[in-house]
């Protein structure tokens, strides 16, 4: 029982952290902030994350590992590479949409503080970018698409995804980001389409 109410309590924590990050980001962030959201304690904080900057770490790594089990679930019924990754493509697009304090998180927060998290970040990416490699691999292998470089591809599509994450956060104009997944997906999926049609 004991055990069951620490863990509560640190994924309150984190709830609560997602919430503080995104809006205040990370350098206006307070610890108190989170405690109060939370309705935990200083002491129940510094139980679990020695620091700010270790449960911004703990949060970004989470959110990945979340990313990535949620799209395998999308994906395991699905016949043939070319239709996973174009599963697994819409599934992180709807995450993103859905949770747009995490998406924030990822993309924002993160991005703009420097060497500090570099290497998180970084990780963050390469996890994403490993998981459509792989599909994409999958997808020459039983023909579905032409050859390709697939980390190329891969981190082109990050690049993209990053991109128009930014321009519906930050440009009033833009429209909501959940509009934008499914053109988004529409464009990647056919530069794939088309060489395919060349082979």
């Amino acid at each position: 029982m004991a055990k069951r109410d620490k863990e509560g309590t640190k994924q309150r924590i984190l709830d609560a952290a997602i919430d503080v990050f995104s809006d205040k980001g990370y350098n206006g962030a307070l610890v108190d902030d989170i405690t109060k959201l939370s309705d935990t304690s200083k002491g129940a904080f510094y139980f679990h994350f020695p620091s700010k900057k270790s449960i911004f770490k703990a949060l970004l790594g989470t959110l990945v590992e979340r990313i990535v089990a949620e799209v395998d679930k999308a994906i395991e019924d699905k016949a043939g590479a070319e239709l996973k990754i174009e599963a697994a493509l819409e599934t992180v697009l709807q995450i993103f949409s859905r949770h747009e304090k995490a998406t924030r998180l990822l993309f924002l927060e993160a991005t703009g503080l420097g060497k500090t998290f570099d290497r998180e970040v970084f990780d963050a990416h390469q996890k994403f970018a490993a998981v459509i490699a792989g599909h994409l691999q999958s997808a020459i292998d039983d023909g579905s698409i032409a050859p390709l470089d697939v980390n190329l591809t891969a981190y082109a599509w990050l690049g993209a995804i990053h991109e128009v994450m930014l321009m519906s956060f930050l440009n009033p104009q833009s429209p909501p980001l959940a509009e934008l997944t499914k053109p988004l997906k529409s464009l990647l999926m056919s530069a794939l389409t088309k060489k395919a049609a060349t082979k």
